[in-house]
């Protein structure tokens, strides 16, 4: 719808965050001026041949849209829109007096702007009431001589904007108070459900965390299992340098397969997805990895934002935690380098992850498949986090922006 679209247009959503408590009333008076100003266009064009000139009309309209680009512009409304009332008035009683005076039917037209009055505020339509009465008197003595007609007229304006005001009071106090009690099942409804969703929250993570603890004194039980085993056939078998081959492949697979399911049931635990969490999962592995080659490891986090209330999107932390795997052992193996940082940054609407040492950066041949680089371009493609990588003659940086999201109790809060 046309009317929908302009009022969107002119309504942006920054402004309607800002115009939040009076969203309701701001829009009524963005409608209502949309539609005053297209009738102000329009209507006057069959009196075009006729006197008095509409110019004032025309005047109007185009106080209509500076009232409509102020809001968008600067988000004030209120001087354009008294303006334009008050105007209204000088074009209204103007006309009536060139077209007849009191007994003019241009005098009918300030029915229409008490109606205006009520649709944008009912405290503007009270004294729009006071302002229709005062302009029916001043036309009344703007007749050079007064008789029984005149008088009866300006008596009969005068009931009937009381009349009409009153009954514009009555029909636009209903229609507020039928708006707040919708709005109050609305609110019912949306506590309703962020408690339906609270509750679901809550079971998922007490599944998740069940789930997590089962598989794993599963896992941990069948690959030690399995470790034990192949160590004593190790030893039975150390007589046979062809099996052992096999046995050892074994042990080291295990190995791994044990190590990658740590990782696995951490991220599956409810408490991974807060970036501290996380943060201190890979540091605590960065620690105990970079003692084996004499590295030194040091970490940096910065926050710029409210810690409790941000979380990772679920599951994230799993495939943060194999890109820093993969990178801290991409450094170790081929970067040469004595010193390693990991900084991590909380932000609104991300959560910044990167890892800076400062050995010598090889730029990546174009023939030769890289297969550590492109897993973590995959990974962060599929889980919509920024990846970059910058090398230089001082190290390479290798940065992760994975997108954060605000928990439903740091909201309540």
């Amino acid at each position: 719808m046309i009317r929908e679209k302009l009022i969107n247009y002119f309504l942006t959503p920054e402004l309607r965050n800002k115009l939040h408590p009076e969203y309701d009333q701001v829009r009524t008076i963005v409608s209502g001026t949309i539609v005053a100003t297209t009738l102000l266009l329009i209507l006057p064009i069959p009196l075009f041949f006729f006197p008095p000139t509409l110019i004032g009309y025309y005047i109007l309209a185009g106080l209509g849209i500076c009232t409509l680009f102020s809001l968008k512009i600067y988000g004030i409304y209120w001087p354009p829109l008294l303006l334009g009332l008050v105007t209204s008035y000088v074009v209204i009683v103007n006309d009536t007096l060139e077209t007849g005076g009191i007994d003019s039917p241009a005098v009918t037209t300030l029915y229409l702007l008490l109606l205006t009055g009520f649709w944008f505020n009912r405290r503007i339509g009270l004294l729009m009431i006071c302002f229709n009465i005062l302009a029916i008197i001043y036309l009344f003595y703007s007749v050079p001589e007064v008789n029984d007609k005149n008088l009866y007229a300006v008596v009969s304006h005068v009931v009937l904007t009381i009349f009409f005001g009153a009954f514009f009071w009555f029909v636009q106090e209903q229609h507020d108070a039928a708006r707040l009690q919708i709005r109050e099942q609305q609110h019912i409804r949306i506590d309703l459900l962020d408690r339906a969703v609270k509750d679901r929250t809550q079971q998922l993570s007490t599944m998740r965390q069940n789930l997590a603890s089962d598989f794993h004194d599963e896992t941990g039980n069948m690959l030690s299992a399995i470790t034990r085993q192949a160590a004593i056939l190790e030893l039975k078998l150390k007589d046979q340098p062809t099996v052992l081959s096999v046995v050892d492949n074994i042990i080291m697979n295990s190995d791994k397969l044990y190590a990658s399911s740590r990782d696995f049931l951490w991220s599956v635990n409810n408490n991974s997805d807060d970036p501290q969490e996380l943060f201190a999962y890979l540091t605590s592995f960065g620690q105990v990895f970079y003692n084996q080659f004499d590295i030194a490891f040091s970490v940096k986090s910065t926050v710029h934002t409210i810690v409790e209330s941000v979380q990772l999107q679920a599951f994230a932390s799993r495939h943060i935690i194999f890109i820093f795997k993969e990178a801290m052992t991409n450094v170790a193996k081929h970067s040469g380098a004595k010193e390693v940082l990991m900084e991590m940054a909380v932000f609104k609407d991300y959560v910044s992850i990167s890892l800076q040492d400062d050995g010598a950066w090889k730029e990546p041949s174009k023939v030769e498949p890289h297969n550590g680089l492109h897993n973590m371009e995959k990974r962060s493609k599929e889980n919509d986090f920024r990846f970059k990588v910058y090398g230089s003659s001082q190290g390479t940086r290798l940065q992760i922006d994975a997108p954060v999201h605000f928990t439903i109790v740091a909201l309540e809060k």
